[in-house]
């Protein structure tokens, strides 16, 4: 069984290692619209903080999910999906109930641009390498 990189590196082509590193460019992308925009740098803190640790769960959970039975890796992906949204969701909850609501806003803005457009990349990187597996060189396509 041959197994390809999530995440490829520059050499792979310009598209691939934007579209993997998406949530990354626009987690950084939205640190000076905070700043211009007046919002607490703590909040960009929060939610780009929340970010990575959402990403990488969800890396530890493909890791594991691509070694499993198929009906153990949905059921693993399904439950760690809906656990890092309860999660991300209670921490910001929290934040804003500490009276703390201008972080809780701005940390939520990040985290959902950066989850976003991760799973934008993501997507497009998907369809990149399905499309590179089921075209063979020499046959045609639809297109």
């Amino acid at each position: 069984m041959t197994t390809t990189a999530v995440y490829p590196s520059p050499r792979e082509g310009a598209l691939p290692f934007v579209a993997a590193t998406l949530g990354v460019i626009v987690a950084l992308v939205a640190l000076p619209v905070v700043l211009l925009a007046g919002g607490p740098v703590a909040g960009w803190l929060l939610g780009a903080g929340l970010w990575v640790a959402n990403w990488l769960a969800q890396l530890a959970t493909n890791r594991f999910a691509s070694t499993a039975k198929p009906t153990t890796a949905v059921g693993v992906t399904g439950i760690s999906l809906m656990a890092r949204a309860w999660i991300v969701a209670i921490a910001l909850f929290l934040v804003a109930v500490n009276g703390h609501r201008t972080v809780a806003l701005v940390a939520a803005f990040v985290f959902l641009a950066a989850f976003t457009f991760d799973l934008a990349g993501r997507a497009l990187l998907y369809g990149m390498q399905a499309d590179r597996t089921h075209t063979s060189p020499g046959s045609t396509t639809d297109s």
